[in-house]
């Protein structure tokens, strides 16, 4: 697999998967539903360790779930990488996250996605987005290392 592939698109691909990463964080932040599930391929699979979500109908019904168990969400995109091959990409970006959940709990996270992109009609889209823990609790590092508990990943 080359970085930038064999689509004679290199640079405007890797920006444009950067754009939805981004488009996925921005949604997540403002929680805008609709946009959120559109970054996904209509068979989209997202699995953060609680098991894989798959399609958009799925997708849909989580996000809504996640909405009602948190009142705010900071999800901070930075390190990443993505490696093109053709009308398919990979991609490993690393986040930070900061939360506060509808009955007063804060939480913060640090995790990396690792991803499977996919070229559709509408531009690039996430086929798959698996979510690696490395921590959560508190931002001073005092807490749990690896995933929250009943999280496989």
């Amino acid at each position: 697999m080359s970085e930038f592939g064999n689509s004679g698109h290199g640079t405007s691909d890797r920006i444009a998967i950067q754009e939805l990463v981004h488009r996925y964080c921005d949604a997540l932040c403002h929680r805008n539903h609709s946009a959120l599930v559109d970054t996904f391929a209509a068979d989209g699979v997202w699995d953060i360790g609680q098991g894989e979500v798959v399609g958009r109908d799925a997708l849909s019904d989580k996000f809504r779930k996640v909405f009602e168990l948190f009142e705010h969400v900071i999800q901070l995109t930075h390190n990443g990488e993505v490696k093109l091959d053709g009308n398919t990409a990979q991609g490993r970006w690393y986040i930070t996250e900061y939360g506060l959940t509808t009955k007063g709990r804060r939480t913060f996270y640090i995790c990396h996605y690792d991803d499977e992109y996919r070229r559709t009609a509408d531009g690039w889209r996430f086929s798959r987005r698996t979510g690696v823990w490395h921590y959560q609790d508190a931002p001073d590092l005092s807490g749990q290392f690896g995933p929250p508990a009943g999280f496989c990943t």
